[in-house]
């Protein structure tokens, strides 16, 4: 894991160290607020701080190796496998979509790779450097000597809270405060006591109101002592007084924190006053995109502002991720850029996305693979006829096997490298007319289950197209086909959610993921084919976003919302399924299977039938 700072986020960095060595020597009790833009390396910049400081391994590191060795149920911001059955089902997809964020996040800092702490001579260069980033640049350990000295031990934790209610955010915190360590002190145990409790205090007060939460706080505190109750004896108790220098610093890092549940953000106002009262235990640092957090107090709160990135620090990340792209062959020269492209995806990212580094990410990795598979499908064109000559003499085993490696040596690139211009770049990246002549080349080489997933969203928008007709439609005498209507709509929104085929209440092609998932999974049981969970279900949303014919998915409440960008219309996207589902049925009959059905035309009609269409 990466500990370093990421290019020009180096005054960053050292604001997080700084405000955790303040709260070592207890010159505040405040926590820490970040905000910016998506993309502007906040969650990468506090994960990289807290991992160089952190005294044993962060949690959500252990999950995430977990499940890059193939335990994929391990999920990054730790909640509870203790939680009563119903909420674990309920929150099953919202945490897979949480672990997908949390391993794009690690996939993002592999392609932003970082200047040197010293300063390198690209970053002194870049214009983006500013004067407090210079200052900055010197060795943490020399600039932060209390908190990298032998001074109290601190441990770091990672959360991330969305779509998470106030008992599963406390469940999840716990359960990070006891992983971390097979035997945890009596201060730490006292510490998730303390957080486990919060719930029913914030239920308490939004019940009866702040006496009913003193009442309950007195009854707590008779019972921790009488019973001590939460497994301590009488020893630890009394060596809970101890001097707070052998008794580690937990800091919290609590993620996404304007997703939470809106009946669950009163828990971070009572983990901030938890944070005051136990100031030599707890530290909270607060991650979020929009810049109110109201429900915290403000004078709880130390701001850390994170400015989106200029278009000259883009096109530096742009350059650094092509020249760090791995190539099929260590040590020859792969694809290069022109300047002018790389300024072009700076600014593309700037104006689309709010200077979001994911996305010149995600445009580089699009023109490196373009780049690399045109190169390669030229020196196969240029290779092969000579080496069909050759073959045919056969002259001995030696020269076969030399033909024979030449004809592997010409699938990767070779110098001098190619570069990649503006107009190219701009015929792979923008234009909806590129990829909506390549609409029949896409759907041939997708795999099926995401085709599966375009037809959902095909029908969907059919639905949608046909509800919004009726609804404008008003013409006397047709009181019944109106009144059927409705039912069926009420029927369709009440199996597929609000929003997925209303009339009126969004533009036909919007779809939510709930309204796909359910869709999707009810034609996998209809068809009694192998499906696809929910995180499988975003994946290939997201892909579909990458290839540019929706937008992104944007979330609007408890929703993720997307839509269709007109760059596919309806017809090509239904043509180009019927000949995918053509092509697989010569393939049986070529196979000497029996001729069934074309599968996608069977596929669309389902789906018509599902939504009553």
């Amino acid at each position: 894991m990466e500990q370093t700072p990421l290019f020009a986020r180096e005054h960053e960095y050292d604001s997080v160290l700084r405000f955790i060595e303040e709260r070592l020597l207890l010159l505040h009790c405040k926590s820490l607020f970040v905000y910016g833009a998506c993309g502007s390396g906040k969650t990468s910049t506090v994960l990289r701080a807290v991992r160089r400081i952190s005294h044993r391994t962060m949690t959500c590191d252990k999950n995430t190796v977990g499940t890059n060795t193939g335990s994929r149920n391990s999920s990054c911001s730790g909640r509870s496998s203790s939680a009563d059955l119903p909420s674990m089902r309920a929150g099953k997809a919202n945490r897979q979509r949480a672990n997908k964020r949390e391993r794009d996040y690690i996939d993002v800092e592999a392609f932003l790779e970082e200047s040197a702490p010293t300063g390198t001579k690209e970053a002194q260069n870049c214009p983006s450097a500013s004067s407090e980033g210079a200052e900055s640049s010197g060795d943490p350990a020399v600039m932060f000597p209390y908190l990298f000295g032998k001074s109290r031990r601190v441990q770091c934790h990672y959360v991330n809270c969305a779509d998470m209610s106030a008992r599963q955010l406390a469940s999840a915190i716990s359960d990070t405060f006891r992983n971390f360590t097979l035997r945890p002190d009596a201060q730490t145990r006292t510490l998730i006591s303390a957080v486990e409790r919060i719930p029913q205090q914030v239920a308490a007060l939004r019940r009866r109101g702040r006496e009913a939460l003193v009442r309950h706080q007195i009854l707590a505190g008779e019972g921790a002592h009488v019973g001590l109750g939460d497994g301590s004896t009488p020893t630890a108790a009394a060596g809970s007084a101890r001097s707070t220098a052998q008794t580690p610093l937990h800091v919290l890092v609590l993620d996404e924190v304007e997703y939470m549940h809106t009946a669950a953000r009163g828990t971070l106002a009572a983990l901030s006053e938890l944070s005051v009262e136990r100031a030599s235990q707890l530290a909270l640092v607060f991650i979020s995109n929009v810049r109110e957090l109201v429900h915290v107090p403000y004078m709880l709160l130390k701001e850390l502002p994170f400015r989106a990135y200029s278009s000259e620090a883009l096109e530096h990340i742009g350059a650094r991720i092509v020249a760090g792209a791995e190539l099929p062959r260590d040590g020859q020269d792969g694809v290069r850029f022109s300047p002018a492209l790389l300024s072009f995806i700076a600014r593309k990212a700037l104006l689309e996305s709010s200077g979001d580094a994911r996305q010149v990410a995600v445009m580089c990795r699009r023109l490196v693979h373009t780049a690399q598979q045109e190169l390669m499908e030229q020196k196969k064109k240029e290779t092969l006829p000579k080496s069909r000559s050759s073959l045919g003499d056969a002259e001995s085993p030696r020269r076969l096997s030399n033909q024979m490696s030449a004809l592997s040596d010409c699938s990767s690139p070779t110098s001098p490298a190619a570069t990649v211009t503006l107009a190219q770049g701009n015929q792979v990246l923008g234009g909806h007319a590129a990829v909506s002549k390549r609409v029949f080349e896409y759907v041939a080489s997708m795999p099926e289950q995401m085709l599966y997933v375009l037809s959902c969203l095909v029908v969907l928008t059919l639905r949608q197209k046909r509800d919004s007709e009726v609804a404008r439609v008003s013409i006397g005498g047709t009181t019944q086909t109106a009144r059927r209507h409705r039912t069926e709509t009420s029927a369709s929104s009440s199996f597929f959610g609000p929003g997925s085929s209303e009339p009126g209440h969004s533009e036909p092609g919007t779809f939510t993921m709930r309204a796909v998932h359910r869709l999707y999974t009810s034609l996998m049981n209809r068809q009694r084919f192998p499906s696809m969970n929910a995180a499988g279900i975003s994946s290939a949303v997201g892909g579909f976003a990458d290839i540019g014919i929706i937008s992104r998915p944007q979330r609007r409440g408890n929703e993720e919302v997307f839509s269709f960008n007109g760059t596919w219309s309806l017809d090509s996207m239904q043509a180009a399924l019927l000949a995918r589902g053509e092509a697989l049925r010569q393939e049986r009959i070529k196979c000497g299977l029996d001729a069934a059905e074309n599968r996608f035309d069977e596929v669309l009609r389902e789906l018509k039938n599902i939504v009553a269409l």
